[in-house]
C-alpha cells in the first residue's frame, strides 16, 4: 500500500500505483459483468452487458500493455507443457458442453 503523508498532502502515490487500481478496477468490473451476462434473462439487457464487457475486456487489455510496456507488469513465463495442459483442459470443457 503506498505511504501516505497527511500532513503534506503528499499521498505517495506513484504512477504505477494508481495503474495498478485501474487495472484492478477493470478486473473487477469484467467479473461483475460476466456473472451479470450469465444470469440476464432479457436480451436486450444481455448484449447491453456483453457490449460494455467488451468495452472493459478492451480498456484491460492496454492498461496492461502499458504496464508491461513500462516494466510495472511482468507475469511469470509459462512452461509449454503447463500452456499445453490447460489449452488440452480448456479443449475438453469446451467438447462437454
Amino acid at each position: 500500500m503506498p505511504n501516505v503523508n497527511v500532513r503534506r498532502g503528499d499521498t505517495g502515490f506513484t504512477d504505477r500505483d494508481l495503474m495498478q487500481v485501474i487495472l484492478d478496477e477493470h478486473k473487477l468490473s469484467i467479473s461483475s459483468l460476466a456473472k451479470g451476462a450469465i444470469e440476464a434473462s432479457s436480451p436486450d439487457l444481455r448484449r447491453q452487458i456483453m457490449s460494455s464487457l467488451d468495452t472493459d475486456l478492451k480498456h484491460q487489455k492496454e492498461i496492461w500493455d502499458l504496464m508491461n510496456r513500462k516494466g510495472w507488469y511482468q507475469p511469470a513465463m509459462a512452461q509449454p507443457q503447463d500452456v499445453a495442459r490447460v489449452q488440452n483442459l480448456v479443449s475438453t470443457m469446451q467438447q462437454h458442453v
